[in-house]
């Protein structure tokens, strides 16, 4: 009996270890831990983008960020204006600061077949965000390309952008809780 426990507490004490390195890891040797702002995120290349649950994992977060999860997703389900059915990820943030507490934003990127079809797909949540908003939408330049600005006063704001052949969208889950500038700190920290 006693054999047998030593065994398992051995098993035990192994899949804790493992456990315990994949949820501590993550630390890519980024960060000063200087505790200042990073005002210039170098921009991701296209050729070094890896479309997995990390292309939503923003590794030097704005202040006030933290991350707390990423999830698969389809589009449809996720208020974006993208009617069809596109697979992605969902990067899930909590915000704070003086004036806001507990605010969620959402950083998603979603896969298509061609960057004709990414496009396609983003000037169709233009379209529907202007719609059922009465938004205004307006082309901003986002870590050296054009991205979708989309605000609104009944709708949450976002901003939408396209790499290649992949969507990418940042946006607040309730309407006014987070401001514009928020939203684009956190699109601007992700490099992307």
């Amino acid at each position: 009996m006693t054999k047998l426990m030593t065994i398992l507490l051995i098993i035990l004490a192994v899949f804790i270890a493992v456990g315990a390195a994949g949820c501590l890891g993550g630390d890519d040797g980024t960060d000063s831990g200087d505790g200042t702002d990073n005002d210039s995120v170098p921009a991701v290349s296209v050729g070094s983008l890896n479309y997995s649950t990390n292309i939503v994992t923003v590794s030097n977060l704005p202040a006030g960020f933290e991350f707390l999860s990423t999830q698969s997703v389809k589009s449809h389900g996720e208020g974006i204006g993208i009617t069809d059915v596109l697979y992605g990820y969902r990067g899930y943030y909590k915000f704070a600061n003086d004036s806001v507490t507990n605010a969620t934003v959402y950083f998603y990127c979603f896969k298509t077949n061609t960057s004709a079809d990414a496009s396609k797909y983003l000037q169709q949540m233009n379209t529907s965000y202007e719609n059922s908003y009465s938004a205004s939408v307006s082309e901003i330049t986002l870590n050296g390309h054009s991205a979708a600005k989309l605000t609104s006063d009944s709708g949450p704001d976002m901003i939408g952008w396209t790499r290649d052949n992949l969507i990418f969208v940042v946006k607040g889950q309730v309407p006014g809780q987070v401001d514009y500038d928020t939203i684009e700190s956190l699109a601007v920290a992700s490099g992307l």
